[in-house]
This record gives structure tokens, C-alpha cells and sequence, in this order.
């Protein structure tokens, strides 16, 4: 036996270093190539005045729960809650390799803790992208922000919610050509698909209705460059198949078309940075924003189906006072606005005895939401202390055949959020 022992370990050492030099000819290391390691660890805690609808331990705050009696007439959502949780702490490895014929070459990865599909403190895909850069064009490939959330011009809430459901949110997977003629005009043209972020129907929440669709999403935007100011707008195609077969068993194509426009701004001047997105929206489920589509017609016979856009409209200001570079105060400010759809709507239908959802989406029994976040910020070196008060106002009500919410009763929500980040 211990004869035995060293011929094994040796033999071992042997095939971990030929596994090594294999992994290292698939995957070879190159100390010129630079890796910028960055990130965040993020303590967070916060109270609410009412039960609230969020994600992952209501981290994510999209709005306040509707009044919910019981047999005494108590409202048993108007509960308060704390908690305090890390799982927004983030990675990011910017890796900057060789150039590819005349392109500059850059991937990305950036992993958090956050979860999805309602499981928290599990890794999560952020980003993970190739950048190719040339003179006047960039192509990035992989999972990014969506177009429609705009970095540079986007909310800078303390708040993970980073202003949804009253801007534009999502990471999809995309191949995407920014194509910039000056340093004043840069022109975006993204196709996108459906990962984290998803349109809903009659499965519930899938990207099954983008991909039986066949075309991917499409996006435009401009921007142009004044000085340190920016202005910008764009324009979003969407094509969804909600089914394939109806109930009557027959193959159906029916599809819905949906759009969503921006038009945006950024200006900064030495004291003050201020942010201002308008947005129309329609069935925009996956970019987090509340609303989608309903069923407007059906073929008695063959059960073929027709559908219409929920229509909205929204607008917001974030605005930093940066006259110190220590203490920073500021706020967010937003309104979100159902304003119907573009036919009437089919309020419900029977089958077999079973009442038959007709209208997709969420929040699609809120016809207005309003929400006011001032906060401050005090920066030490790479530490910062942030405090928000974030109130959330929706009125929740009934949806009418023209796709209006009707008989609102509103209700608020307040919380005070404390947060300590510590940068990487």
C-alpha cells in the first residue's frame, strides 16, 4: 500500500497538468490583455407604510398593494414592513483583448446576487456581451441593457427600482450597431430578444410569444451631443403570436403589433445634472412598465382570436444637485398613465364553463401611478451613505370595454430606505 500511494499521486499530477495544458490551449491566458475587475457590496434597509407588489424581497418597489377588507372592514394590507437585505451586491469583469482586424475588442460579464423568477440570493446573468469598436460604428453582442433604458439618461435612485414602472427597464440578449457620423450625432440600431424580462398571455410570462413570432424585437434612436448636454429619441417594434393552436384545436396565426416611443434629455451644468424621459408605451410587459393587451375579438366557430393594445403614456425628471462633490442631494419625480386601448375590449369569455382570462399584463386595473423619491448621498472616498423617501401613489380600479380604468380608489405607499454601498 504505500508503494502503492505514490504511483497514484504522481499519476494524478500527471493528468492534472495535461488537463491544465488542455484547458489552457481551449482557453489561452494573455497578461496583456487587461481585466478590470469592478463592482459593489450594497447593505440595504428599508421600511414600508403598507404592503407593497415587488421582487425579490420587495427590493424591487413597483407600487403599493389595493385595499384588500376583510369581514370588519380592516384593510389588511395596510401593514407595514422592514427587512434588510445584500442581494444587489454585484461583479463586473471588463476584459480588453487584441485588436480584430481594425476593431478594438472588449467583453463584458457582471453577475449579481439578486435571483429571478422569485428565488433570491442566487447568481444572475446581468451582462455577459462582445463590444467590437471601430472609428465610427461599435457592434455589441449578447445580453445589455435594452435600448430603451437609456445609460446616461436614466434615474438615479437609490431604489433598485430605478424608476419602474414609469421608465423603460430590461437586459435582453441583442446584436446592436451604433453608428456615430460625428461626435455630436451617434444612430442605434438594435434586434433584441426576450431573457429575464418577458411579455405575458395566456401561459403566463414567456418568451414563447416573441419567439413563435419569428421577428425579434426592433429599436431606433438618435442622439445628439451639445456640449455636455444630450438630447435624444427612439421608436420600438414588437411582434408577439399569444397562441398557436385555438380552443377548438385549430392552428391559428394571430399576432399583435405594439410600439413604444421615447424622446429624452440630458442636461448638465456645474451644479445641476437633470434627467427628463417622456414615454408612449403600448403592451410593454417586458420592459416593466404597467399595462399590456386584451382580447378585442373572437370567431364564435373557430375560436380565432384578435387583440388590441393597452395604451399608456408616462413622463419623468431625476435631477443631482453636484455643487459639492461630497453631499449629494437630489430626486426622482414620475407619472404613468393608462389612456385605453385602440378597440373595445372582450371583459371575459366562457369556456366549457370556465371563465377565460382576457387581458395581459400587470398593473392593467391601475389607471394612474405617481411617485416623488427625494434622497441625499454622502460620498467618502469609495464609500457611500445614501438615504431616499420614496412615495408610491396608484389608483387602483376596475378596466371598462374601451380598456379605461374606472371607479379608482387610490392608495399610497411610503418607504424609507437606507443604503450603504462600497465600491470595488
Amino acid at each position: 500500500m504505500k508503494r502503492i500511494l505514490p504511483i497514484v499521486l504522481a499519476l494524478s499530477a500527471v493528468f492534472h497538468s495535461r488537463a491544465d495544458i488542455e484547458i489552457q490551449k481551449m482557453f489561452p491566458l494573455n497578461a496583456a490583455w487587461p481585466v478590470i475587475f469592478g463592482g459593489y457590496i450594497k447593505h440595504e434597509s428599508f421600511w414600508d407604510t403598507r404592503q407593497v407588489v415587488g421582487t425579490s424581497e420587495d427590493q424591487v418597489l413597483l407600487y403599493p398593494e389595493p385595499i384588500d377588507l376583510d369581514s370588519n372592514c380592516e384593510d389588511i394590507n395596510a401593514q407595514g414592513q422592514f427587512t434588510s437585505v445584500a442581494i444587489q451586491t454585484r461583479m463586473r469583469f471588463e476584459i480588453n483583448g487584441p485588436d480584430i482586424k481594425n476593431a478594438g475588442s472588449k467583453g463584458v460579464i457582471e453577475y449579481d446576487f439578486f435571483g429571478k423568477s422569485g428565488i433570491t440570493n442566487i447568481i444572475r446573468m446581468r451582462h455577459a456581451h462582445i463590444i467590437l469598436n471601430w472609428e465610427k460604428a461599435e457592434l455589441l453582442a449578447g445580453q445589455a441593457y435594452h435600448p430603451l433604458y437609456v445609460i446616461g439618461v436614466d434615474p438615479r435612485t437609490i431604489s433598485f427600482n430605478t424608476g419602474i414602472p414609469l421608465d423603460t427597464f430590461a437586459r435582453d440578449p441583442q446584436v446592436r450597431v451604433t453608428y456615430k457620423p460625428s461626435e455630436h450625432l451617434h444612430l442605434v440600431f438594435c434586434a433584441s430578444t426576450q431573457l429575464d424580462s418577458l411579455s405575458d398571455g395566456p401561459i403566463g410570462r414567456s418568451s414563447s410569444y416573441l419567439r413563435n413570432a419569428i421577428i425579434p424585437m426592433l429599436d431606433f434612436r438618435l442622439d445628439t451631443y451639445v456640449g455636455k448636454h444630450r438630447i435624444g429619441a427612439g421608436a420600438h417594434y414588437l411582434r408577439i403570436q399569444p397562441r398557436l393552436k385555438t380552443n377548438t384545436d385549430l392552428k391559428t396565426r394571430e399576432s399583435l403589433n405594439s410600439a413604444i416611443a421615447i424622446f429624452y434629455s440630458k442636461l448638465t451644468w456645474d451644479s445641476v445634472d437633470t434627467r427628463t424621459k417622456f414615454i408612449f408605451y403600448q403592451n410593454a410587459t417586458d420592459q416593466n412598465i404597467i399595462g399590456g393587451y386584451a382580447v378585442s375579438y373572437v370567431e364564435p366557430t373557430t375560436d380565432t382570436r384578435k387583440y388590441t393594445n393597452l395604451n399608456g403614456i408616462a413622463v419623468w425628471n431625476d435631477t443631482d444637485i453636484t455643487k459639492s462633490k461630497s453631499v449629494i442631494p437630489g430626486w426622482f419625480i414620475g407619472f404613468a398613465k393608462n389612456i385605453g386601448a385602440n378597440r373595445p375590449i372582450i371583459q371575459s369569455i366562457d369556456t366549457n364553463g370556465t371563465t377565460e382570462k382576457t387581458v395581459y399584463g400587470f398593473g392593467t386595473d391601475i389607471d394612474y401611478i405617481f411617485r416623488i423619491a427625494p434622497r441625499v448621498q454622502w460620498k467618502i472616498n469609495n464609500l457611500n451613505f445614501a438615504v431616499e423617501i420614496e412615495y408610491t401613489r396608484a389608483a387602483f380600479g376596475t378596466i371598462d370595454c374601451d380598456g379605461n380604468v374606472i371607479n379608482t380608489n387610490p392608495v399610497g405607499n411610503t418607504r424609507i430606505l437606507a443604503s450603504l454601498f462600497y465600491y470595488l
